[in-house]
């Protein structure tokens, strides 16, 4: 793919490198023209994603409407060879794309924290996932809830297995699905690398981490190249353990903080468990989020906060807030920018939201 360069993503940012060099950075900066190869329609979320980056001029070998998985369409300049556009459906192919989630700016969510959340002198622990989580600290496993804040380690539980260099499965033609960038893809033939890949048969077996690795798997086995620490769950159906979640976590450490928080409380959550935030920013009293709706189907997330929202928008769209909460409707693989400004809750409303 050949492109008019934007410029380096800064070092709190994260940029998707895929098969042709093109630059998906996060938050998405604008790119002037792009001339696509054929590989370059191995993303299933193409269209999509050069919306999202304002792309002005697309040229591809043919003249073409190109549809993305999910829904969206942009048509590229190319040879007119039949009457009106050729429709491209993406993926061409089903290639794995290694492709991890970005690491959170976590002094962008301290700054949160702390303008939400009154601090004594001390020390506390956040959790940076807006939903439940298992979080090793210190070589010991630890439950923590959506978002929470809390002074204390009191909610040990087990952990996850390591993987080893060779797992035994009894697999012998199982589903294969897969973290590529912003999608997560299904095939029936063994693939080579990403940051999860859960093998589905009449049971599922999910090797995660929080970047890229490699497997090889023939007859049932698995051997894993990995420069990060690899996981195996062992589940009933490859979704239920959430392992694009596992994978976000893994990538997000819990926070350690240098205030004592004066209430145990959730600072935020993310319903339904589809959504998954890209992106975090914030300054001065507003709050950038970039969600995904990593699901076939299209949901209503809503964001709750241990805040007052005074305004939220989706993507410039003014939303409906309810005092603590706002809803946002987001398509089957969609992909919003949501804004919203927030303060602190006044005490006693504050001490409704204290965790037990």
């Amino acid at each position: 793919m050949d492109e008019e360069l934007p410029p380096n993503p800064r070092d709190d940012e994260k940029a998707f490198v895929g098969p042709s060099m093109i630059n998906f950075s996060i938050p998405f900066i604008n790119i002037e023209s792009i001339k696509l190869k054929d590989e370059d329609l191995n993303i299933a979320q193409l269209p999509q994603l050069l919306k999202l980056s304002n792309a002005k001029r697309v040229l591809w070998k043919y003249k073409a409407k190109i549809i993305g998985v999910d829904g969206s369409e942009i048509l590229a300049e190319g040879e007119d060879i039949i009457k009106g556009p050729f429709v491209v459906l993406t993926p061409l192919e089903i290639n794995a794309i290694p492709w991890s989630f970005t690491k959170i700016n976590e002094k962008s969510l301290i700054n949160l924290v702390k303008d939400l959340i009154p601090c004594d002198e001390g020390e506390g622990y956040f959790n940076p996932s807006p939903w439940d989580r298992k979080a090793l600290i210190d070589e010991k496993w630890y439950y923590f809830r959506p978002g929470e804040i809390t002074e204390k380690l009191n909610i040990p539980t087990q952990g996850y297995e390591l993987a080893g260099y060779k797992i035994e499965s009894n697999f012998y033609n199982p589903k294969f699905y897969f973290l590529n960038p912003f999608y997560i893809e299904e095939s029936r033939y063994p693939i080579s690398a990403s940051s999860f890949i859960s093998l589905q048969s009449d049971t599922a077996l999910s090797i995660i981490s929080s970047d890229p690795f490699n497997i090889k798997f023939n007859l049932g086995k698995i051997e894993i190249e990995s420069e990060r620490q690899v996981y195996i769950i062992k589940s009933r159906i490859w979704k239920e353990i959430k392992p694009a979640r596992i994978s976000w976590d893994l990538k997000n450490n819990i926070i350690r903080l240098d205030c004592k928080p004066k209430y145990n409380v959730s600072i935020y959550k993310i319903e339904p468990s589809s959504v998954i935030p890209l992106y975090f920013d914030y300054k001065n009293g507003e709050l950038l989020l970039i969600l995904e709706n990593f699901s076939d189907d299209d949901v209503i997330s809503t964001l709750i906060f241990s805040g007052r929202i005074d305004s939220a928008t989706a993507d410039g769209e003014e939303l409906v807030t309810e005092f603590d909460r706002v809803r946002i409707p987001i398509r089957k693989w969609g992909i919003k920018n949501v804004k919203i400004k927030i303060r602190r809750l006044i005490e006693p409303y504050l001490r409704r939201k204290i965790i037990a």
